[in-house]
């Protein structure tokens, strides 16, 4: 959406505030898996010591993949308390120790992350929170998708500027409305039967670059 038109004297300028919209759509070529374990027990003791060894597990899974240690990084944890009471238990309440932890793992081989999510699975997670496709480095595509902005912003201008008999000739100020963002909208087509991997659509990155500029006018 563009929107052009603010004038107001100033000496022998005028000035015209255009906005302008830039985007660029790449195909991804890295993958975030993030995946959770939640262990509950009596003692925390116990619960610690589950949720460890099954993290610990999902990472061993990820190495054989071909996964850095270092690309698996936490996001979360939590050690929680829900004491039992002394009556009217309820059937589906957890009592004890409960220990959360979440997880992401990067994905430098995109065509590997439903094994990435298989892996985490099979070898302990309680959950897998979301799988993205992004970009590893979306600097170019920033800089194309700015560029397209300011181009369409000028080209408005220039528009208005026509119509009131008058020339763009320079550049007041600029503003990034937003920062630039990059929006990839992964599909998951599921597991198929079992021992099979689990597959997801890859769907392009739109990097997206928003800016409002105040243009100067003349005769």
């Amino acid at each position: 959406m563009v929107s052009a038109g603010t004038f107001a004297a100033r000496g022998a300028t005028t000035e015209i505030v255009a906005s302008g919209v830039g985007s660029i759509s790449l195909p991804p070529n890295v993958a975030t898996v993030n995946s959770s374990v939640e262990t509950v027990a009596e003692g925390a003791d116990a619960a610690v010591a589950e949720n460890n060894a099954r993290y610990e597990r999902i990472v061993g899974a990820l190495v054989k993949l071909g996964i850095a240690r270092s690309d698996v990084t936490l996001a979360y944890y939590n050690v929680s308390y829900n004491p039992r009471p002394q009556t009217g238990e309820n059937p589906g309440e957890r009592y004890g120790y409960t220990v959360s932890r979440s997880f992401s793992v990067k994905v430098r081989r995109i065509g590997d992350a439903g094994r990435v999510s298989d892996a985490c699975m099979g070898s302990g997670a309680t959950g897998i929170d979301g799988v993205a496709f992004g970009l590893a480095d979306p600097t170019v595509a920033r800089r194309e998708a700015a560029s397209k902005a300011v181009a369409e912003a000028r080209a408005n201008a220039v528009a208005v500027a026509e119509a009131a008999g008058l020339h763009v000739v320079g550049i007041k100020r600029l503003e990034l409305l937003g920062g630039p963002q990059a929006s990839p909208v992964p599909m998951m087509r599921g597991a198929a039967v079992a021992k099979e991997p689990t597959q997801f659509d890859q769907s392009n990155v739109n990097v997206t670059v928003s800016v409002n500029v105040v243009f100067l006018a003349g005769p």
